[in-house]
C-alpha cells in the first residue's frame, strides 16, 4: 500500500514462455494418458497449460511487467520463426527419483536455446537478476508429489510426434488456485518475420 488513499500495489506472477500449438498440446496430453494411473501421486498439467518456460520471473509490479515485455520484444526481434517437434519423455532430477515429468524436443532445441539466451541477456540489461539455472527446453507434464521411480512407466513411453511453429514469446500471468494454476496471456512478442 502506498500512502495515497485507494492506491494499491498489485503484483503479478509472471513467466515468459513458448506455447506449442493446440494440436501439439493435444498430442502431448494423449501421450500422458498412457502414463497416468490412480494413485500415481502426480499432479498432471492441464492440456491448455502446457508450455516451454523460457524464464520464470516471479511476482512483479507494473514496471517489472513492462521491462519484461520490452526484453521479450528485443529478444524476439533477433530471431526468425522456427519449427519444433515434441520428443521423448524425461524426468527431473532423474527417472529413478522423479519430481517432474517432461517432454523434450526432437527438433528445434538449438534455436529454442538461442532464443532463451537472447531473452536472458535482454532481461539482465533491464535490471533482472540472472536465472537460477541454465535453460533446458522441457514441456512439464506432471509434478510428482513424492519422489518416485518412473523407470518402468517411462520405459515403453512413445516419443510424442507433433510439430509446431515457434513464432512468438508469450508473457503469461499465472494465478494459483486450489484447482491448479490459471494462465492468462499478458503480452506477446513476435519473432522477426
Amino acid at each position: 500500500m502506498t500512502g495515497q488513499p485507494g492506491a494499491t500495489r498489485e503484483t503479478l506472477r509472471l513467466f515468459l514462455a513458448v506455447v506449442p500449438s493446440p494440436e501439439a498440446q493435444a498430442a502431448a496430453a494423449r501421450a500422458c494418458e498412457g502414463l497416468r494411473s490412480p494413485g500415481d501421486r502426480a499432479s498432471w498439467v492441464k492440456r491448455e497449460n502446457l508450455h516451454y518456460t523460457l524464464r520464470f520471473l516471479g511476482e512483479l509490479g507494473a514496471d517489472g511487467a513492462r521491462r519484461a515485455t520490452e526484453a521479450a520484444r528485443e529478444a524476439a526481434s533477433d530471431h526468425a520463426p522456427f519449427e519444433a517437434a515434441l520428443g521423448a519423455f524425461g524426468c527431473f532430477p532423474n527417472v529413478r527419483n522423479a519430481r517432474v515429468i517432461w517432454i523434450g524436443l526432437a527438433e528445434g532445441e538449438a534455436p529454442m536455446r538461442a532464443l532463451a539466451a537472447s531473452l536472458e541477456e535482454a532481461l539482465q540489461r533491464r535490471g533482472f537478476d540472472r536465472a537460477d539455472k541454465p535453460f533446458a527446453p522441457h514441456l512439464t507434464v506432471a509434478r510428482v508429489r513424492e519422489p518416485a521411480d518412473w523407470t518402468a512407466k517411462l520405459a515403453g513411453a512413445p516419443v510424442v510426434e507433433a510439430r509446431f511453429a515457434v513464432d512468438r514469446l508469450v508473457l503469461v500471468k499465472s494465478t494459483l488456485s486450489p484447482r491448479g494454476s490459471i494462465y492468462e496471456v499478458a503480452g506477446e512478442a513476435m519473432l522477426r518475420a
